[in-house]
């Protein structure tokens, strides 16, 4: 028998709808934006006004804290109501949430009020950021997921200049109660047209689609592989004794799947890269303003925003080509590289540098996590081990803020700080050498 030819590479952005793929990741990409626009970026900006209003320092920041823990709480309930409604009504909801927390923020005229606005927006946070967009895109993309998720997930970067300039301008000029409505007002009305038009529900997905964000490249796309596969009687026929073997002994469950060593790893190696890249992200200003100024302090703030573009954008040509595993190493041995020189020199010039270096890899170590998901783990898993990534890191990258922020007061140096973030991304580089997971 004459061994058969290997079915041709599937290209999603193409086929068989040449519009659908770069409809859905320009959604998420939108997605992305309004996210991280209104529930990250902007978190620093809310904490400067809100405490002008006269606002306690620690009351913010607590609930600042609070913000993350609780956005990560809600993941898992979030996917379970994907699972039920569909992701893209949560995505409707979770715009409503996230806008109508940040409108009522300034509003509020007692604690109680003020953290059921924090609350809210954590709810919105949880439905509209990483965890689902990863499964927005898992949903629709199978061989080019690293390509199209590095693309949608860079509106989280671009949402640095999108977002955060024209809500500062709207602040400064109309007040923070109206500048901040009507900043949340149109980022949702835009960000729920792009969603009820152009984010269509994939047809045929069962419950993998559903429960797991997706382990096939599409409704569509998977549909036409399902068609070739029903030609050849052969694949039937060994498709057949696999799905008898699965029925026999069944896929552990997500919760087993996390005891094993493999996803704690990995687990592990984002979640203390994360804790350390957010650490220094919120005192970034408080940082760099004792070794050059605010003038050449906000220019390496501004570099990094710009940086973080680039970098996916360069990740985004090659992730699909290259070992996820020496990419990620990479991209927090870069970052270490950026630590160094900030802990090294007090000239501008170095701290820029640092800077941007560092920020070279800020949303790429975002991004990756899913890469990791569809290459290690089996198909079927994809949404526990996205899910379960996030959840834990949010819930520690949450203590970034204040931990950073504690130590700077401790200390009264920079120093200390910068060296506590350039340990921990050396740690999570050197947990990209362990074993490889092999599902």
């Amino acid at each position: 028998m004459r061994p058969r030819a290997p079915a041709p590479r599937l290209d999603e952005f193409r086929t068989p709808r040449p519009i659908a793929g770069w409809r859905v990741v320009a959604t998420a990409f939108w997605m992305a934006v309004f996210a991280w626009g209104l529930g990250f970026y902007s978190l620093s900006l809310y904490v400067h006004r809100l405490g002008e209003a006269g606002w306690s320092g620690t009351l913010l920041s607590a609930a600042t804290t609070g913000y993350f823990l609780l956005g990560a709480a809600a993941i898992q309930g979030v996917e379970r109501a994907a699972a039920r409604f569909g992701r893209r009504r949560v995505a409707l909801a979770g715009v409503l949430l996230l806008a109508g927390g940040v409108a009522a923020l300034p509003r509020a005229g007692h604690p109680a009020l003020l953290l059921a606005a924090y609350a809210t927006m954590a709810l919105g946070w949880a439905a509209t950021s990483g965890t689902a967009i990863s499964h927005v895109i898992g949903q629709w993309f199978e061989q080019r997921r690293g390509l199209a998720l590095n693309l949608a997930l860079t509106g989280a970067s671009a949402s640095g200049f999108l977002v955060i300039p024209p809500m500062a301008w709207a602040v400064a000029h109309w007040g923070v109660a109206d500048g901040l409505a009507a900043v949340a007002a149109v980022l949702a009305v835009a960000t729920l047209a792009a969603v009820a038009w152009n984010l269509p529900e994939p047809a045929g997905r069962g419950a993998v689609g559903a429960d797991a964000g997706g382990a096939d490249a599409g409704g569509e796309a998977g549909g036409a592989r399902a068609s070739q596969g029903r030609a050849d009687s052969a694949d039937s026929k060994a498709t057949n004794a696999t799905n008898a073997t699965n029925a026999t002994n069944p896929a552990p469950s997500p919760t087993a799947a996390f005891a094993t060593e493999p996803l704690a790893r990995v687990t592990a190696l984002f979640a203390i890269g994360w804790l350390a890249q957010v650490a220094f992200l919120s005192q970034q200003m408080p940082l760099l303003v004792p070794k050059v100024g605010v003038a050449a302090a906000t220019a390496a703030v501004a570099a990094t925003t710009a940086a973080s573009l680039v970098g996916r954008l360069l990740l985004a040509t090659v992730i699909d080509r290259i070992d996820h595993r020496l990419a990620t190493a990479a991209s927090y041995a870069v970052q270490a590289v950026g630590m160094v020189l900030l802990l090294a020199s007090d000239a501008p010039a170095a701290v820029l540098v640092g800077c941007c270096l560092f920020g070279l890899s800020v949303g790429n170590v975002i991004t990756l996590p899913a890469i990791f998901a569809q290459r290690e783990f089996a198909p079927a898993r994809y949404g526990a081990v996205v899910n379960r990534v996030w959840t834990v890191g949010q819930t520690l990258f949450a203590l970034g803020p204040i931990g950073a922020g504690a130590l700077l007061a401790a200390t009264g140096t920079p120093a200390w700080t910068i060296a506590a973030c350039l340990v921990m991304q050396v740690v999570a580089a050197a947990l990209c050498a362990g074993p490889r997971h092999r599902s």
